[in-house]
């Protein structure tokens, strides 16, 4: 049985569950600063998740049974991210009723060219303003739901946004941040795309963070994030399976 793990200074122990690349955004969690988690045994763990926003990170081993009473109970309205043993008994367990889709990890510890991304920043049509992201505006992105963005937003969060006739057109984010960096978030409305601004907004981000000394990293649900990721110096690390339920 999965118990709250509610002390800090108990979740390294859950730290050799979740080495694999696809549960970089799970460190969060683990760090105290999002989230929950769960473990089966805090001192001796054999099995733990991480939720964190919409994405529940799983590893470890568990009987079958209870993953199912798991997942039905607790877990169907997250999105599945879980270690390959797991994978495999969810496919079994819930067939054609839970969609499978890919997501693709980006390296981390990216070495960026400032000048490449200095271009890059000023690359856009003269009619869009972009403008770093304050507490006002973090506050009009959230209302509107344009995207998500860090919570406490003066405190944790930081990134940039493109208006268009003073509407929000695009933004590039943090959402989960961690101790030493962020995770990239970023969005363009359909209309606005293919103009240069989300290479632009995400070249201020980075440069920014630089700036802050922050870390930044990339996962992609598409190939087009793979593809500005690369153009903007990431590199491409692999492939793994998410999943959702109907």
């Amino acid at each position: 049985m999965l118990k709250k793990v509610i002390h800090n200074a108990d979740l390294y122990k859950l730290n050799p569950l979740f080495q694999d690349i696809r549960f970089y955004m799970g460190r969060t969690a683990l760090q105290g600063l999002m989230g929950e988690v769960y473990a089966d045994d805090i001192n001796n763990p054999t099995f733990a998740i991480l939720i964190v926003r919409r994405y529940c990170f799983m590893s470890g081993n568990i009987e079958e049974k209870e993953l199912r009473e798991l997942i039905e109970n607790k877990l169907k309205s997250y999105i599945l991210i879980p270690s390959d043993n797991l994978k495999y008994m969810i496919e079994k367990i819930f067939g054609d009723s839970v969609t499978k889709l890919e997501r693709y990890s980006i390296k981390k510890g990216t070495i960026f060219d400032k000048e490449k991304l200095e271009r890059y920043k000023n690359s856009f049509p003269q009619e869009y303003n972009i403008q770093k992201i304050d507490k006002i505006i973090a506050s009009q992105i959230k209302q509107e739901e344009f995207i998500l963005i860090t919570d406490d937003y003066e405190k944790n969060g930081v990134g940039f946004c493109c208006t268009y006739n003073n509407k929000i057109v695009g933004v590039a984010s943090s959402n989960i941040f961690y101790q030493d960096g962020i995770e990239v978030n970023i969005k363009v409305s359909e209309e606005h795309r293919r103009k240069g601004i989300a290479t632009a907004l995400a070249s201020h981000l980075i440069l920014q963070c630089l700036k802050e000394n922050k870390k930044i990293t990339w996962d992609a649900a598409n190939m087009n994030s793979v593809g500005l990721a690369q153009k903007l110096g990431f590199e491409y690390d692999s492939t793994y399976n998410i999943y959702k339920f109907i």
